[in-house]
């Protein structure tokens, strides 16, 4: 028999626009839009339409979207609604009154995530969701759901209202709902229809009802009428049963926790092995759990070897966007061998009293003992299920891995360009190479055994972190090394003719050159973005959260060409361009002028003073009287980098400074159009320009820079963003430092990403700093990074900011300490932790600052990187054990002190 349902839905929509249903059968279209049924207006923003369904369906899904004026469908957000009508007596009008599930709303953004659904709020022995179904022409079924994920553990939601049924408004007698289906809560009421219209609210309390949380807001309300069906609808049957999707719980609080940063390297304890390692998290966790802190964020721990050398220490430049790094492995776990634990503790001391991490030490020293291990382990591989299943899970990008690997240790070099064989590959040849009568099969094995044992340590320690609510956050590099596996496997998703960066900033007067290649957006788009939602899907299986490093990257790109050594050469990629027609419309004629370096003889006296002629003849072509090119083999940054003499090196700054002082960029893959170069008015090309010329430049540069890009990049984050959050469960954060387009707060606000505040770089030039009351609720906030120096560092390089700062920002009066002393690193934290946002992270050296006996390291050690030297060595290591921290409970006291009075306790 078949049976009628009636959608309606509330929502207030624009003139011209229509709402619409779609779902997973014939009647409601087969998702299939222009099949969709329209929804009729009613009143004050209701929709409805009764459609009926032939009893040979079953289970249905649908949603509701909205077609716009221009023919555009815009979908409501939420996972698919879902009934069966198998659970329906066909005898009764199935009345389905839902609320449009809104994209930007708390439910269906941030808290939409692994991080409050598993870690903080994750429910254990759920109570069974019981459907009663309509029998009875007296009585009124109604189906009542919410969604709440901000539910303590112990507590539930119950209903309460103005009916008997509902306890009369007393919550001693709320109707506990089920959470068998969390975040959505469930439960079946009937009624009889002397008890009806009535009025009724959600709440939130423990077992006994002794504390209450209401929602807020005014009160929900029932009012359907008992009116004859023939008045109400086509069909005529009067009865029916009413399924109400209430929506969200209406909730004002905002839930705020802090946390701790610190890289797993600087990780400290007695069984490590001069190094942090995936072990070490779980005392890390002991610690931030008796602190009351409630996540824990890390750098990158990808696999990065490709030198053999410290070089490989930088963990931003992986080779791998799947691979764990082999320097994080716990030996002990995997081997019970007397003479492995021997060599361990041979070096461990050793290698545990230094002050910062041997890169290559440790490195060599764990390489020898995973292949000890390995040639002991490798005959009783294939009878390990566990091992195999790993493998087999993770073939997509574990064999291809291995065998870069294993040519790269062949070759020694993970340039895959300079290797005599497969240096270009394709899946035949990984495939063939993957089969056991290949020479590399024993090798590969290797790799597959490392990594099958630091996925195990990894998952054990994400696991323990979620079973006392603590979030593991990961960092997702903006881009892989240009001799990556990605790049060697898959080079049609990269730009290989570019590199990544960023514009000169507080970080690097010259601006950054990261060297990774830019992503070819365009190719990625015809896959659905396989690579980034498989690159995502692997993080998740460890993190509850992550921070996108550079998420101005996904708005548009600071892309360097790679003849450029430095940051400053580069362009914003998408941008709308200069076209030749717009500067010939503004009188710009000359574009050689502005385009080639500007060297005049005076140029060279300012830049190299007596060694000016020398620079001259050794350098430059006169082309007139003291008017100068580069020579061709000078004619780059890069071309000057390889070809200067160690002789000459004293001339490279002066040297790049003339290829750089150009006013205009030419794109090479288009004549026709032109880029201003960032900073145009430090250049003597721009400033010997006639006054007429500069004006009407500059104000380009300004259209550029800061006018003509907003709406195209707030259109391209709107395309990639949503991607990055669709396809994880991660709560997703976003580094938005730098030069940062007025467009990404609304875009990051509108999608429930957290954005970062550092107190020292505030986003308005015009700010020395920013207060942390300025913050808003999406936000992480902190008072460093591992790109600058600790707080206690920073105080010490620049009295007069920090004598500002202690003034007007913390409001002490008087001279400001010379040291940051521990009241005032106390002070600092205490404002943030006060703060709206979300989640406040300190690096660990700062949360060191506040107590005097951990304070008092030279804070130059405890600096993790300098943005400006891409040669940076990354070793910083805590001058703590861990199992100190542990054990010092005044000291976890203190800072749970701090997190109570700012009420960012969860409990």
């Amino acid at each position: 028999m078949a049976s009628f349902i009636r959608f309606k839905v509330n929502y207030f929509t624009r003139l011209g626009q229509e709402l619409y249903v779609s779902g997973s059968s014939e009647p409601l279209g087969d998702w299939d839009e222009t099949k969709a049924t329209k929804l009729t207006y009613c009143d004050n923003g209701d929709w409805e339409t009764l459609i009926q369904f032939p009893s040979s369906i079953n289970k249905v899904d649908y949603k509701y979207f909205v077609m716009d004026t221009n023919g555009e469908k815009i979908w409501e957000s939420g996972s698919n609604r879902t009934f069966n009508l198998n659970d329906l007596n066909s005898n009764y009008i199935h009345e389905f009154r839902d609320t449009y599930q809104s994209p930007t709303s708390a439910e269906n953004t941030y808290l939409n995530s692994s991080f409050f659904r598993e870690v903080l709020f994750g429910r254990e022995n759920p109570t069974q969701y019981s459907l009663i179904k309509q029998t009875q022409a007296d009585k009124v079924i109604i189906h009542f759901q919410v969604k709440a994920t901000y539910v303590p553990p112990n507590h539930s939601i119950y209903i309460v209202g103005s009916n008997t049924q509902l306890g009369n408004w007393r919550t001693d007698r709320a109707v506990k709902l089920s959470d068998e289906n969390y975040p959505v809560w469930k439960v079946d009421l009937e009624f009889s229809k002397d008890q009806l219209p009535f009025s009724y609210k959600y709440i939130i309390a423990d077992k006994i009802k002794s504390v209450v949380h209401w929602e807020y807001g005014n009160d929900r309300w029932f009012t359907a009428s008992t009116i004859h069906a023939s008045e109400y609808s086509s069909t005529t049957n009067e009865d029916r049963d009413f399924f109400f999707n209430d929506g969200e719980f209406k909730d004002s609080q905002l839930l705020r926790s802090a946390g701790v940063a610190v890289p797993i390297f600087s990780l400290r304890s007695k069984q490590g092995l001069g190094i942090g390692e995936f072990n070490d998290l779980h005392q890390l966790i002991d610690w931030s759990h008796q602190s009351g802190l409630h996540m824990i964020q890390i750098l990158p721990i990808n696999d990065t070897t490709v030198y053999y050398t410290w070089r490989d220490s930088y963990p931003y430049s992986s080779v791998s966007v799947y691979a764990l790094h082999p320097i994080y492995i716990h030996i002990d776990s995997i081997s019970k061998d007397p003479k492995i634990l021997a060599q361990v503790n041979e070096h461990r001391d050793k290698l545990n009293k230094l002050t910062t991490v041997d890169y290559e030490a440790v490195m060599n020293l764990k390489t020898k003992l995973l292949r000890e291990i390995y040639s002991q382990e490798k005959k009783s591989l294939d009878s390990n299920k566990e091992f195999l299943q790993f493998v087999k899970d993770s073939e997509d990008w574990i064999r291809a891995y291995a065998l870069y690997s294993v040519l790269r240790d062949t070759y020694k070099s993970g340039d895959f360009n300079e290797w005599p064989v497969y240096s270009k590959i394709t899946n035949e040849d990984i495939e063939k190479e993957s089969k056991p009568n290949s020479k590399y099969y024993d090798d590969m094995r290797y790799y597959y055994f490392v990594q099958f044992h630091l996925h195990n340590q990894l998952l054990a320690a994400s696991k323990y972190a979620s079973s006392k609510r603590i979030g593991l956050k990961g960092d997702l590099p903006i881009g892989v090394n240009r001799v990556s596996v990605d790049a060697w496997v898959s080079p049609h998703l990269f730009r290989m003719n570019m590199s990544t960066g960023a514009p000169p900033d507080a970080f690097a007067d010259d601006g950054q050159n990261w060297g990774f290649p830019t992503y070819n957006w365009e190719v990625m788009k015809k896959d659905g973005y396989a690579w980034w939602r498989s690159r995502l899907g692997q993080m998740s299986k460890y993190f509850h959260a992550f921070r996108i490093d550079h998420i101005l990257g996904f708005f548009r790109i600071w892309e360097i060409p790679t003849t450029c050594v430095t940051g400053l050469l580069g362009k914003f990629n998408p941008s709308l361009p200069l076209w030749r027609s717009e500067l010939q419309n503004n009188g710009l004629w000359d574009i050689d002028r502005l385009t080639q370096p500007y060297i005049r003889y005076h140029t060279l006296r300012e830049l190299f003073g007596e060694y000016a002629d020398s620079v001259s003849t050794k350098f430059l072509v006169e082309y007139s009287s003291n008017c100068f090119n580069m020579k061709p083999e000078f004619a780059t940054e890069r071309l000057i980098e390889k070809n200067l003499k160690d002789e000459d090196a004293m001339y490279k700054s002066g040297l790049f400074k003339l290829v750089q002082n150009v006013s205009l960029l030419a794109d090479p893959e288009d004549e026709n159009r032109f880029y201003p170069r960032i900073e145009i008015t430090k250049t003597s090309n721009f400033n010997e320009l006639s006054d007429d010329i500069k004006t009407i430049l500059h104000r380009l540069y300004i259209s550029y820079y800061y006018e003509r890009q907003e709406e195209l990049w707030a259109q391209i984050a709107l395309q990639r963003l949503p991607l990055i959050k669709g396809c994880t469960k991660m709560l997703v954060c976003g580094e938005d430092l730098g030069m940062v387009p007025k467009c990404v707060e609304p875009v990051l606000n509108d999608l429930g990403i957290l954005g970062l505040r550092i107190q020292r770089m505030p986003s308005d030039s015009n700010k020395d700093f920013y207060h942390p009351n300025e913050y808003s609720y999406l936000t992480v906030n902190t008072t460093s990074s591992h790109d600058m120096s600790t707080l206690r560092g920073w105080w010490e390089e620049d009295r007069a900011r920090s004598q500002v700062f202690y003034n007007k920002i913390l409001g002490m009066f008087g001279d400001a300490p010379y040291f940051c002393e521990p009241y005032v690193s106390e002070a600092v934290i205490t404002q943030h932790l006060h703060s709206q946002s979300m989640i406040s992270i300190f690096p660990i050296q700062d949360w060191f600052g506040i107590s005097s006996e951990y304070g008092n390291r030279d804070p130059k050690e405890e600096k993790i990187n300098e943005p400006s030297n891409p040669m940076h060595y990354w070793r910083y290591r805590m001058h703590i054990n861990l199992e100190t921290l542990v054990n010092d409970h005044d000291f976890s006291k203190n800072i749970q002190r701090l997190i109570l009075s700012s009420n960012r306790n969860l409990d």
